[in-house]
């Protein structure tokens, strides 16, 4: 282990200090409705895009299914799979008395010894740069308990030596604090998904546990999936305000990736819509129309708005209280925000 790689997840590698470790264990564990599978599935593929093997095992749903919700994504594996870089452990099949067509199979899921016996074999396959992923965990520590985990240990201590990456699919469901602390233990690293209702963007990534030590600072990123495309870093709503004039329309055009102004009646009143895609972040920008008569609406246009862009004209200082008076009239006054002074060109400025 030394060798750090990309997850091919922007953010992601910025929170784990530059990606992960060869060898490294890593527990996805995710709120209860909070789903972390499209994320180790985006993990996966972008692994075995950079040359990687690929290991995914199975047992609450057929490969099948797990083909086709990433090819949804826009992750086809289907290539790589003919060409033996990546492979399913089938542990479902077994379950409800399916043939299973893999090359690595458990006949039966619930019987612990041969589980284990098939995963070691699968993982000796793959020694060097792969990676594994297990999902989900929750099941298999339904079936095995304690046991479970302390053959997790033994997996992660054969995938070190092998520079196999593990990636383990959990779901926070309540478990004894025994169970809590000795996954705590196990893993090298732990990433979050968490549902917090107090914010729009409800469900966000934060990074507990990194190189095997606890998180002192944690960084909280709101995120959404988008189909094909996978995870997005996303802020829901950022309110673009300010006086009649001041230059709006000009500023979400000019940072927007794509952007519209409708409604249009001449050329300085419109409602304008922008989005922003950056370095993984994606933005949405609603900008207001400046007019006095127009206040009714600004209520409207700012709900759910987690910040907001005032713009304002330099050379009309005694136009900055009006803009004040929108913000509180949008309900956005109290939010993080940023004022833009435009117009810094002209004289007066």
């Amino acid at each position: 282990m030394g060798d750090r790689v990309s997850t091919g997840i922007q953010v992601i590698d910025k929170l784990l200090g530059g990606g992960f470790e060869r060898g490294s264990s890593i527990l996805l564990r995710s709120s209860p409705f909070v789903d972390a599978t499209p994320i180790a599935q985006e993990w996966l593929y972008n692994r075995l895009r950079e040359g990687d093997r690929g290991l995914y095992l199975v047992n609450n749903r057929p490969p099948d299914v797990v083909l086709e919700e990433m090819r949804s994504y826009g992750w086809p594996v289907k290539s790589y799979r003919e060409g033996g870089r990546f492979v399913f452990i089938d542990a479902y099949s077994g379950v409800i008395g399916m043939e299973s067509s893999e090359t690595f199979k458990v006949e039966n899921p619930m019987e612990f010894g041969e589980l284990n016996s098939v995963l070691s074999e699968s993982l000796k396959s793959a020694a060097g740069k792969a990676i594994f992923l297990f999902d989900s965990l929750n099941i298999f520590i339904d079936q095995f308990g304690a046991r479970g985990i302390s053959a997790i240990k033994e997996w992660n201590k054969y995938s070190l030596v092998k520079d196999i990456s593990s990636i383990y699919i959990y779901t926070e469901w309540g478990y004894p604090e025994e169970i809590r602390s000795q996954l705590e233990e196990t893993f090298d690293f732990i990433i979050d998904l968490k549902a917090l209702k107090r914010v729009v963007a409800s469900e966000v990534l934060t990074v507990t546990k990194a190189d095997r030590k606890p998180v002192r600072e944690k960084r909280y990123i709101p995120f959404k999936y988008s189909k094909p495309g996978g995870f997005k870093v996303y802020v829901p709503k950022i309110l673009v305000t300010g006086p009649y004039h001041a230059g709006k329309t000009t500023i979400v055009h000019k940072i927007s990736t794509r952007a519209v102004s409708v409604q249009r009646m001449g050329t300085t009143i419109a409602l304008d819509f922008g989005h922003v895609d950056y370095k993984g972040f994606s933005v949405d920008l609603f900008g207001t129309i400046g007019q006095p008569r127009f206040d009714p609406i600004l209520d409207v246009l700012g709900g759910e708005a987690l910040g907001v862009l005032l713009v304002v004209d330099s050379t009309k200082p005694e136009e900055f209280p009006r803009a004040m008076e929108m913000m509180r009239k949008a309900g956005v006054h109290g939010l993080p925000y940023v004022v833009i002074a435009n117009k810094q060109d002209l004289p007066g400025a």
